[in-house]
């Protein structure tokens, strides 16, 4: 069944049920394409978040910033 044939069965089936006819095949393609390539010029506009690493852990207390005793 291609998407004509199941579009008048759909139709067919909203008339019967008393409810509003589908959109038409195709109707809204240019729409979903623009909206798609908006899509991914927004992505490629913003870079992806830089991988987290773990946090280092320091062992030793840092002596370089500590001031030096008098004698």
């Amino acid at each position: 069944m291609n998407a004509t044939q199941q579009h008048l069965l759909d139709t067919y089936r909203a008339a019967r049920r008393a409810e509003s006819a589908p959109p038409a095949p195709g109707a809204h393609t240019f729409r979903t394409l623009r909206d798609l390539l908006r899509w991914r010029r927004s992505r490629t506009a913003v870079p992806e978040p830089a991988p987290r690493t773990a946090p280092v852990v320091r062992t030793a207390p840092l002596h370089h910033h500590a001031e030096p005793t008098k004698p």
